[in-house]
């Protein structure tokens, strides 16, 4: 297998959060579980919401598995 070029840190850095930016120029989907949450992340600009008993990361946090 041929060895890839190196890309210098920083670029690639750059790199990185401008993909992040470009996929997400269209909004999230942010997981709440209360309305407060939801007016935050409905403020914050999210596209949707999903009310959720729990969310993933809690979920995980406390042995569970969750939906990635």
């Amino acid at each position: 297998m041929a060895e890839q070029p190196q890309i210098p840190r920083d670029e690639a850095t750059f790199t990185v959060k401008a993909g992040l930016a470009e996929m997400l120029k269209g909004g999230v989907i942010m997981d709440v579980v209360s309305a407060e949450q939801a007016k935050l992340a409905e403020d914050a600009g999210a596209a949707a919401v999903m009310a959720l008993e729990r969310v993933p990361a809690d979920i995980r946090r406390d042995g569970g598995v969750a939906r990635m």
